[in-house]
């Protein structure tokens, strides 16, 4: 095994995640990118509500190319199958990261569910379909987090970080469709989001570090999916942004220290510390 320290990035196959796991191996670490597929090209997206004029849109990207992308850079990676409505597939997929390389240093929760109903409204939403989403947003990471804490703990160090969102603090100011969002995302995202704090304020002084980092609006697959069908540009930042974020935080400095345990804004880190340029 290496002596670089490992990063793990869910939802790897695209947009964020994508972005974040290059940006790690450009920093020197060796990879971990899960997926639902290890070995697909491209998606058809499954839509965010039930009746989505964009349901059944190909998205490309899978985690082949990202692996490909990654190892450009001299370090190893692996893809690994991992799919939040089975906890069983992500305990498997904590269990072959640190099988792979002995260790994982840095674990980026960026993966969510992705299905029909994500975004319904109050009214046609089931209890069930809101039961799913939360779960696999919000209780469902807990399990690699879980995996993974013995092993930073032993080592003294290690770094958490997860990509929250608006969602997750802030009201929407008008329904999904009109720049808002559903109700099982909104609760999911809220509920993941504290799971930092709570992390802080046990493990900080163990040597773990956790984050909640806000990308804001990211140009995504979807969102050029969607610009398409009605004849306009997508808009949104450059997932390099968050990515080049991450990066940043993962390294320990006094800066990073001082922003343990806090909601972390990715396009004010860019700046501040002129990271990337934006786009």
């Amino acid at each position: 095994m290496s002596d670089r320290p490992v990063a793990v990035v869910t939802g790897a196959s695209r947009g964020i995640g994508r972005a974040t796991a290059i940006g790690f191996a450009r920093a020197g670490y060796d990879v971990v990118i899960t997926a639902r597929s290890t070995t697909s090209s491209s998606v058809a997206f499954a839509g965010t509500t039930r009746i989505d004029p964009d349901a059944g849109a190909a998205l490309a990207g899978g985690l082949p190319e990202v692996a490909a992308a990654v190892e450009a850079y001299g370090v190893r990676c692996i893809c690994v199958a991992m799919d939040l409505i089975d906890r069983d597939s992500v305990l498997a997929a904590a269990q072959a990261s640190i099988a792979a390389f002995g260790r994982v240093d840095v674990y980026v929760n960026n993966a969510i569910y992705q299905g029909p109903g994500i975004n319904d409204s109050a009214t046609a939403i089931t209890i069930d379909l809101v039961d799913r989403v939360v779960s696999a947003d919000a209780i469902t990471p807990l399990l690699f987090v879980q995996a993974v804490l013995d092993g930073m703990i032993t080592r003294g160090s290690g770094v958490i970080i997860h990509l929250t969102s608006g969602a997750a603090t802030l009201a929407p100011r008008a329904p999904f469709g009109r720049g808002g969002w559903g109700l099982a995302y909104a609760i999911a995202k809220g509920g993941a989001h504290r799971m930092v704090g709570v992390l802080h304020a046990e493990l900080a002084a163990s040597g773990i570090r956790a984050y909640n980092l806000n990308p804001g609006h990211v140009v995504t697959e979807v969102g050029r999916a969607r610009a398409a069908r009605v004849g306009t540009e997508a808009t949104g930042q450059s997932p390099e942004i968050p990515a080049a974020a991450a990066v940043w935080l993962a390294a320990e400095t006094e800066q990073t220290r001082a922003l343990a345990g806090t909601d972390v804004v990715a396009r004010d880190i860019v700046r501040l510390h002129n990271l990337v340029a934006e786009s």
